[in-house]
C-alpha cells in the first residue's frame, strides 16, 4: 500500500501523498517549490498543505521570510493508520455484533422443559386466528409429550381456532382422539421406521425442530423455508393412507 492510498484511507485530500512524498524525497521547500516540482497547482497544494499540518505529517519552519515545508517522520503516519484501523476494526466488530443479534432473533436455540413448552407455546402466540400447522411427530411416549403442554396450551389453542394436519408413528398416531380440527395420518411400520423421537412444527413463518431426547429446541423464522416445508408435507400426506379404523367397515 502507497502513501497516496493511504492518505486516502485517513481522509486526506487528493494529492496529500503526492505533495509528502516530493517533501521526503527532496527536502525542505516552499509552497512554489512543491508546485514546481510535484507538478501541481498553487491551489491544489494549499488545498492539501494545511490538513497535512493538522495530522503532524507536514510541520513548517521559517527561514528568511521564507515558509519552508518539511515532511515529518513516516512512523507518525504509521501510527495515525494503525489506529484509525483499530476504529475501523472495533466498529465493523460491534456491526458484527449486531448483525448476530438479528439473526439470533431469526435462529432461536432453547432447551430443558421450559423451552419445548415454550415452543409449543410459539405456535400459538406466532398463528394468526383461523390458521393451519403442520406437524412431524416420531414421538415416543404420548403422554410424556403432553406433559410439556401448558396447563391451558389446548384452551387457548381452540380459542385461537387452530387446525393441525398431523403425520405420526402408529403407536402415537393411533392413541389420538379424532377431533374436527385434527386430521392426523401415520408412516405404516411396514415403509420405514417413524420413531426417533423428534418432533418438526411448521407453523406461520417458522420452523421448529424439538428433540425429545436430548431437550432441545431449534426454531427458525424464515418465510421461504416454512412454504417450503408446507408443500413437503402436504405431499407426503396426501400420499399416505387414511388411519385404519374398525368404524371404517362399518
Amino acid at each position: 500500500m502507497d502513501t497516496k492510498e493511504i492518505f486516502e484511507r485517513l481522509g486526506l485530500p487528493k494529492h496529500s501523498g503526492t505533495v509528502y512524498e516530493t517533501l521526503r524525497r527532496i527536502g525542505p521547500m516552499t509552497a512554489t517549490d512543491i508546485c514546481r516540482e510535484a507538478r501541481l497547482h498553487r491551489p491544489a497544494v494549499y488545498r492539501v498543505l494545511s490538513p497535512l499540518g493538522v495530522r503532524g505529517f507536514v510541520f513548517f519552519t521559517s527561514k528568511k521570510r521564507r515558509k519552508l515545508y518539511h515532511a515529518s517522520n513516516p512512523r507518525l503516519i504509521a501510527a495515525a493508520f494503525a489506529k484509525t484501523s483499530a476504529a475501523v476494526e472495533s466498529a465493523m466488530a460491534k456491526k458484527i455484533v449486531a448483525d448476530s443479534l438479528y439473526r439470533q432473533k431469526e435462529i432461536r436455540f432453547l432447551s430443558g422443559f421450559k423451552g419445548i413448552q415454550a415452543a409449543f407455546d410459539d405456535v400459538i402466540s406466532h398463528m394468526e386466528r383461523g390458521g393451519t400447522f403442520y406437524r412431524y411427530t416420531s414421538e415416543k411416549d404420548l403422554d410424556a409429550v403432553n406433559e410439556y403442554l401448558a396447563k391451558d396450551y389446548r384452551a387457548r389453542r381452540d380459542k385461537k381456532k387452530l387446525e393441525r394436519m398431523v403425520i405420526s408413528n402408529p403407536v402415537s398416531g393411533k392413541r389420538k382422539k379424532p377431533r374436527l380440527e385434527r386430521f392426523v395420518k401415520y408412516i405404516p411400520p411396514e415403509a420405514d421406521l417413524f420413531d426417533q423421537n423428534i418432533i418438526q412444527l411448521v407453523y406461520g413463518n417458522r420452523l421448529s425442530f424439538i428433540d425429545l431426547n436430548t431437550e432441545r429446541v431449534l426454531i427458525i423464522e424464515n418465510k421461504a423455508m416454512a412454504d417450503f416445508q408446507k408443500v413437503i408435507f402436504k405431499q407426503l400426506y396426501n400420499k399416505l393412507p387414511l388411519p385404519f379404523s374398525p368404524a371404517s367397515n362399518r
